[in-house]
């Protein structure tokens, strides 16, 4: 189980959920059940240059992995493991992981809002990550499919990720246009005056479309 968004919940107004998720409730015994838990600084505690994670689960499984670990990058340092221990602290983690899911739901709303005012359908609004996945369908032509639409954002520098990069078609089995060519994923990971700036850039891009 990958654990590196679980603390990015929102309930269905859209607001912060009162607590993250995790699989680890339902492990009975973390030394007889076949699961292995994901987690790490990076995401969920918004310290990606400290690249520090950590794995739960069965102790083979666990050596295992150190072993392979060990012998590809040497592991991470023990400043940046002692640094951790401090932000692990249950009363500290849970205050700062609570401001994380206020700040992020504010910029949930924020970028919702104001791509649907643009023309940006969401059949299901977004729950959990920092992600909004977008239809482009009913924007002005030449920016309704997502390749066109990442070009013009780029030239104003705001960068998207058209959908049908997220495509899963090994092999290219199947064949014609994807079927998420007009879909858009919009990031709202960045703080909010970034996204407030983004949003303001798209919204000019529209307008000069729309004439």
């Amino acid at each position: 189980m990958d654990e590196f968004y679980s603390h990015f919940i929102y309930d269905e107004n859209g607001n912060a959920a009162q607590s993250g998720v995790s699989s680890a409730q339902f492990v009975e015994d973390v030394d007889k059940d076949p699961v292995l838990i994901f987690d790490g600084l990076t995401k969920n505690f918004r310290y990606p240059g400290w690249r520090l994670g950590w794995v739960v689960g069965p102790k083979p499984m666990i050596k295992c992995m150190i072993t392979a670990g060990s012998s590809i990058d040497g592991g991470t340092s023990r400043l940046a493991q002692r640094a951790a221990l401090k932000a692990l602290e249950p009363h500290y983690a849970d205050q700062e992981l609570r401001a994380l899911r206020t700040c992020f739901a504010a910029k949930r709303k924020l970028i919702v809002n104001g791509l649907r005012e643009l023309g940006v359908r969401f059949p299901a609004e977004p729950n959990s990550t920092f992600y909004a996945w977008g239809c482009l369908d009913q924007l002005p032509k030449g920016l309704d499919e997502g390749h066109g639409f990442f070009r013009q954002a780029l030239q104003r520098k705001v960068m998207t990720v058209p959908g049908e990069f997220f495509d899963v078609n090994p092999g290219k089995r199947r064949t014609g246009s994807s079927p998420f060519s007009q879909w858009m994923r919009f990031s709202f990971g960045p703080n909010l005056d970034t996204v407030a700036t983004g949003l303001m850039r798209l919204s000019e891009m529209v307008r000069e479309h729309q004439k």
